[in-house]
């Protein structure tokens, strides 16, 4: 077997597995804050309701708003009859709107296509 020249590591490979590396910590990371950011979301829906957990909370159609400050989407409880509801979640705050005729909810997420 041909040893290949050291001159083919420092030129293609290392150059190679080390973009490799990159993209799969950037979309990675992304990946996961992702998932975790709907898992917040799910959580502070369930704090406003008695009785449900973050696991009952089912989310839909998601779309960040005001520059990924904000996410608006719509959300239903898994045992619930009634469909799916709008709410506005500001990722700075914390904070959720389920309310959809205040200021803050008809502000961010009035335009947006799911409504």
């Amino acid at each position: 077997m041909k040893k290949l020249p050291r001159p083919f590591y420092f030129v293609f490979a290392i150059p190679l597995l080390g973009c490799a590396l990159l993209g799969a910590t950037i979309f990675g990371g992304q990946a996961l804050s992702e998932t975790k950011e709907g898992f917040e979301i799910q959580r502070a829906i369930a704090k406003t309701m008695p009785l449900a957990s973050a696991s009952m909370v089912e989310l839909a159609n998601l779309e960040e708003v005001r520059v990924g400050y904000g996410i608006c989407g719509t959300y239903r409880v898994a045992d619930s009859d009634k469909g799916f509801k709008s709410f506005f979640y500001d990722t700075a705050k914390h904070q959720i709107v389920l309310d959809v005729n205040s200021r803050q909810f008809t502000s961010n997420c009035g335009l947006a296509a799911f409504c």
